[in-house]
């Protein structure tokens, strides 16, 4: 049975919020985020550091990013989009999108492309019904 580390995240949440980005963001960018520890279903990050990637969809201000955490497990939609990384199968968690400090994101694994980009963006708005409805 998984065992959170409540305790262990602490500290590491502390770092972390000292921490300051010194490299440039931008959508369309895959990246080690600090996901920590977090509450019910909501997901984690994995290790000692609480990692996991996750890709930037907007970034917010200078301080702010709005983005959707990978998992290495293939799963099935709707509330959740194939993905491949670094030649491996995984997929996007359209139903964990969330907003985070830019404290959280450590280093780039890729850029996507544009095309790429706005077909995860096509599948969010479906997903989350964002369109108005039509008459």
């Amino acid at each position: 049975m998984y065992q959170k580390e409540f305790d262990n995240w602490n500290h590491v949440k502390q770092i972390a919020d000292r921490r300051r980005i010194s490299a440039k963001i931008r959508a369309g960018e895959i990246r080690w985020m600090i996901f920590g520890v977090n509450v019910g279903s909501e997901i984690d990050g994995k290790g000692r550091s609480f990692q996991r990637p996750g890709l930037i969809l907007n970034v917010i201000g200078h301080d702010l990013a709005f983005i959707i955490p990978l998992t290495s497990k293939q799963k099935d939609p709707p509330r959740y989009i194939p993905f491949k990384l670094d030649g491996c199968d995984g997929s996007l968690c359209l139903h964990q999108i969330k907003v985070i400090s830019q404290n959280r994101i450590l280093n780039r694994i890729e850029r996507i492309s544009d095309a790429r980009m706005n077909q995860i963006r096509q599948a969010i708005i479906l997903f989350h019904h964002l369109l108005p409805p039509t008459e």
